[in-house]
């Protein structure tokens, strides 16, 4: 499922697998997500930009991440 399909709900099933139960996730890297899902990295950037820009993945601030790899997703996208 997370090789075939429209490629925004691709990332977003390899985020949600990712998650734990309160929403918090620490992506690989973008590098890493573009080999799981099959997508070019400049696909991946695209995405994560737009799940930020509709509200569904949020930048969190986690100490000793790297501030573009640690999000929490919203309940929108949790649903």
């Amino acid at each position: 499922a997370l090789r075939g399909g429209q490629a925004s709900a691709r990332v977003l099933g390899l985020i949600r697998l990712l998650a734990d139960r309160s929403g918090q996730v620490i992506l690989p890297t973008r590098q890493d997500i573009a080999d799981i899902t099959d997508l070019r990295f400049e696909t991946i950037s695209r995405i994560i930009s737009n799940l930020q820009r509709d509200q569904l993945l949020a930048p969190l601030r986690i100490t000793g991440v790297h501030a573009t790899r640690s999000y929490r997703l919203t309940p929108a996208a949790i649903a």
